[in-house]
Order: structure tokens, then sequence, then C-alpha cells
């Protein structure tokens, strides 16, 4: 049997790494599951906090929108009113005027 010298020299030099590159590879892994487990702590932080807001922007809307506060507003900035009775005018509605025809013929003399 022949054997091959080089051959054997790559599979010991292949085999003495082999370990250092695992070891190294485990740690790597470990260093970016830390990393990605930071980064999505930060994300649920910045979830409950824009949930939060956004709470706080429905409530905000819903006050200025509230049917009193609109009431208030109309009364005194604008000068609207409910209307008394006595205020009241109603327009009666007339037929809308025909339009003029103008002609040659004079038939009515």
């Amino acid at each position: 049997m022949i054997h091959n010298r080089r051959g054997g020299a790559v599979i010991k030099l292949i085999l003495f790494l082999l370990p250092f590159v695992l070891v190294f590879s485990i740690i790597w892994l470990r260093s970016s599951i830390t990393a990605l487990e930071y980064q999505l702590g930060q994300l649920q932080l910045q979830k409950i906090r824009l949930i939060n807001e956004k709470s706080e922007l429905i409530a905000k809307r819903a006050e200025l929108t509230s049917v009193r506060k609109v009431e208030v507003l109309a009364s005194k900035r604008i000068g609207l009113g409910y209307t008394d009775r006595t205020r009241v005018f109603y327009v009666k509605e007339v037929a809308p005027p025909v339009p003029y025809t103008a002609s040659l013929n004079n038939q009515e003399r």
C-alpha cells in the first residue's frame, strides 16, 4: 500500500484546526443570539411606549371631539346657540320663475 504523506498532513491540519473553528462558531452564535435578545427587548419596550401613546392620543381625540366641548367652542368663539321658538322664521317654497318668451307674433291684441 502506498501512503501519501501530503494527504495525511492535510488531514492532520484539518483535525487540528477543526476544534478551534467549532469553538469560535459556538461563541459567535451565542453572541449573536445575545445581541438579538437585546434588540428584541428594546423593540418590546418601544411597543409598550407606542401602545401607551396611542391610548393617550385616542383619549385626546375623544376629548376634543366630545359634544360638550364642541358646543362650548361654538357658543364662545363663533357665537352660535340654540334658537328660540319666537325667533324662528319659516320660509315657504314658491314655484321657480319661468323664463320670459319673446316673439314677433303678437296674437293677443
